[in-house]
């Protein structure tokens, strides 16, 4: 009888031990941008996404200072393109843009916005940091919007890199309407 009770203790203890665990590995259901169709300009490769509604045209940045782009809601500017983008002529492009610029994988917009400050390694992302940002130059009052965009946990995986893409897209249509 001792024994039986024994068992049933130990089966209950180690039941609540496994709905424990389960639930600290449960990564978080991820919402995706379900606003208007996107047309988004990429300067580098673009990137995967969950969203059938967003879609991406490649460009080079001979076409970025050119009036083409007020076909598009927003430009990206990806990873290896983060250290020509930095050049001073690029500034601004960015800062007197009618489309928001994101930065992908850099930690802030400092050297894209700021021709005297040179882009290096320390601007790109690393854990504790954003994972991408946004400058768009506010023409109400003359001041500088910015966003920023963590990773999940800080870890850099495909799911959470496509998170920060759809929290992008919901920024995006935010300022569309």
């Amino acid at each position: 009888m001792y024994r039986k009770k024994g068992i049933n203790y130990l089966s209950f203890i180690l039941l609540i031990l496994l709905f424990a665990l389960t639930a600290c590995t449960q990564s978080p259901d991820f919402e995706l941008y379900k606003g208007k169709p996107l047309k988004i300009a990429v300067v580098g490769e673009p990137p995967e996404v969950k969203e059938e509604q967003v879609i991406f045209t490649k460009i080079s940045f001979d076409s970025m200072a050119s009036k083409e782009l007020k076909s598009y809601d927003a430009v990206f500017i990806t990873e290896n393109s983060l250290s020509e983008a930095s050049e001073s002529q690029y500034a601004d492009v960015y800062l007197n843009s009618l489309i928001p610029f994101f930065f992908i994988s850099a930690n802030n917009h400092i050297p894209f916005t700021v021709k005297e400050t040179a882009y290096n390694e320390s601007w790109n992302w690393t854990a504790g940091q954003s994972y991408a940002v946004g400058v768009l130059n506010s023409k109400d009052d003359e001041s500088l919007k910015s966003w920023k965009y963590g990773l999940y946990n800080d870890k850099k995986t495909d799911e959470h890199i496509k998170d920060v893409y759809s929290r992008i897209f919901k920024t995006i249509d935010e300022l569309n309407q």
